[in-house]
């Protein structure tokens, strides 16, 4: 089992999105593990990784992954259906201005319509197609599916996230000389 880390993940990772950014799913638990780390599960049709972070409450966080192999599809009915699939869109300068003209519009009408807000958000973001970004667009990307039930479901799972979170935990005590 290969386990990639931090910018060597990334690299990986972003170039298999930008060789076919469509139908990708980032699935993060919000709930750490008896490890202390939090799961996650970036998936397209052609693979799935396993990744474990040490926090996601830091902006750059330790985070290790290796391919699995499941079936993606698992992984995709775990995703709500009116959530858009992960990746980035183009935001053109007038996409931009409509959003920001319904939020100021929402916002004046009634500050209570933060789920009618998001939806519309979501709707705007859902339409627009996943790309492959270059240097000098303006682009969003995303969503990330936070959610309290933990992506890891299975022994084999299991076994890969232990894995990963001893590997984690070796890379913090190298790092953090009084990490535990």
């Amino acid at each position: 089992m290969e386990i990639l880390q931090d910018s060597k993940l990334a690299k990986y990772l972003f170039e298999k999105y930008s060789s076919n950014p469509k139908n990708w799913n980032f699935l993060i638990s919000t709930i750490p593990l008896r490890d202390g780390f939090f799961d996650a599960t970036v998936s397209n049709v052609d693979e799935v990784w396993q990744l474990k972070i040490d926090s996601i409450y830091k902006p750059l966080p330790i985070i290790l992954g290796t391919k699995v192999d499941l079936d993606a599809t698992k992984i995709e009915r775990r995703i709500s259906r009116s959530s858009p699939t992960f990746g980035y869109r183009k935001l053109e300068p007038s996409v931009m201005m409509n959003i920001l003209k319904k939020l100021a519009e929402d916002q004046q009408i009634n500050a209570n319509k933060e789920l009618s807000i998001n939806n519309y958000i979501n709707s705007v973001l859902g339409s627009l197609e996943t790309v492959s970004p270059v240097t000098g667009g303006n682009y969003a990307y995303g969503p990330f599916v936070f959610t309290d039930r933990n992506p890891v479901n299975s022994e084999y799972q299991k076994h890969v996230a232990e894995k990963l979170a001893n590997r984690l935990r070796d890379n913090l005590r190298n790092r953090y000389s009084s990490y535990g």
